[in-house]
């Protein structure tokens, strides 16, 4: 799973600790708009030989671990054959499809996530 840092968030988040509750919910927000523009873009990559592997991209819910929050975005268990595509086997050449997607809309991602936060916090 690739991971995503943003440089320069530290006030930001500073601000988001003194509101409490409500900064949770501006972080969940910023995560879950981030998370839609990389699962748009993985199901524009993703092959299509059946509507399938496109129906089955979903993005988790906002979960935290060791103190900071995430979320996940890709195939489902319905589409576990993605991670063939993704990789490669004897049989089938990689089709990296979650990499390409990922690599094209992180910058968005990343810009979602500042954009929702200072919207959250009046800025």
């Amino acid at each position: 799973m690739a991971k995503m840092q943003l440089d320069g968030m530290e006030n930001l988040l500073n601000e988001i600790d003194k509101l409490g509750a409500k900064g949770s919910r501006i972080e969940n927000t910023a995560l879950r708009e981030a998370g839609n523009i990389v699962k748009e873009a993985i199901e524009r990559e993703a092959p299509i030989r059946t509507e399938n592997l496109k129906k089955n991209i979903t993005v988790s819910r906002v979960k935290s671990k060791d103190g900071a929050k995430n979320i996940e975005v890709g195939p489902g268990k319905d589409a576990y054959y993605a991670a063939f595509l993704e990789f490669g086997t004897t049989n089938i050449n990689a089709n990296p499809f979650i990499s390409r997607a990922y690599e094209s809309s992180k910058q968005e991602a990343e810009k979602i996530i500042v954009d929702e936060i200072k919207k959250g916090l009046g800025l």
